[in-house]
């Protein structure tokens, strides 16, 4: 008779064992993914460091979320009744965010952040032309705002007050937007175009040097500018400080003196 063969139970099919992750010390490989307003790095077996999020200095989302807090406190200015004052308060909070913001992210850097952040932030051609534009068009609000301040009384005192701090931080923020426009000049020239004389490459703190100098003497400081491109955007920046430097902060000392007379 004929025998029949033993019957073999078919393994169990599963989902298939992810494997175990790799360790270099206490390295682990990574899946980057987008986050929005921040670069990250999609580099082949990128490590945890190197995938991590880069924030862009000048993001649109730093950049509205600073103006939305400057329109919440003109707002607030106006329904507590001192609508003149809400023009200028709005765009002190809103360049106040800014400053610190981008300061916090690109002071503490050392050069090959400063080097890895640069290289990132070519998209932020327009938020920098944004920012320029907001700043000058604040000096037609802190002028108007002066021109009518005609009396002593606190209102008058306090847009006096708040104009001269606008102009002061219209006048930071477009340093900070240059000396950020330099250190992406530099880096993505191929390492040059400025010679700072030190060996290690510059960091923020070094372009920060540069664009503020600029900004207080239209001049260009003890570091030689090698390329045509920064060049041009030194004359700019000299031509644009000199604006600030030497017709909105002269009228904002003879008000403030006007007003002390009148008082």
């Amino acid at each position: 008779m004929p025998c029949s063969a033993p019957v073999r139970e078919a393994p169990a099919v599963g989902p298939p064992r992810a494997p175990a992750p790799s360790r270099t010390g206490d390295r682990r490989r990574v899946l980057a993914v987008p986050v929005p307003g921040y670069r990250v790095s999609l580099a082949r077996g990128a490590t945890a460091e190197e995938a991590g999020p880069r924030p862009t200095i000048l993001s649109w989302r730093r950049l509205l979320i600073c103006l939305g807090g400057g329109l919440l406190a003109a707002g607030l200015t106006t329904v507590a009744g001192f609508p003149e004052l809400a023009v200028l308060v709005g765009w002190a909070v809103a360049a106040s965010g800014l400053l610190l913001w981008v300061w916090r992210i690109s002071w503490p850097r050392d050069p090959q952040g400063t080097k890895r952040l640069a290289e990132e932030e070519g998209r932020t051609r327009v938020t920098d032309t944004v920012v320029l534009s907001a700043a000058v068009a604040s000096l037609a609000a802190v002028v108007e705002g002066l021109v009518r301040s005609g009396s002593g009384d606190a209102v008058g005192v306090a847009t006096v007050v708040l104009g001269v701090l606008v102009v002061i931080q219209s006048w930071a923020l477009v340093n900070t937007v240059f000396a950020l426009k330099y250190a992406r000049l530099y880096y993505s020239g191929g390492d040059g175009g400025i010679e700072f004389g030190q060996r290690e490459p510059p960091a923020y703190s070094d372009f920060a040097y540069v664009a503020f100098t600029v900004g207080m003497s239209f001049a260009v400081p003890d570091t030689q500018l090698a390329d045509t491109s920064i060049r041009k955007v030194a004359l700019g920046h000299a031509l644009l400080s000199y604006l600030f430097g030497t017709v909105v902060i002269a009228v904002a000392v003879n008000l403030v003196t006007n007003l002390g007379q009148q008082g």
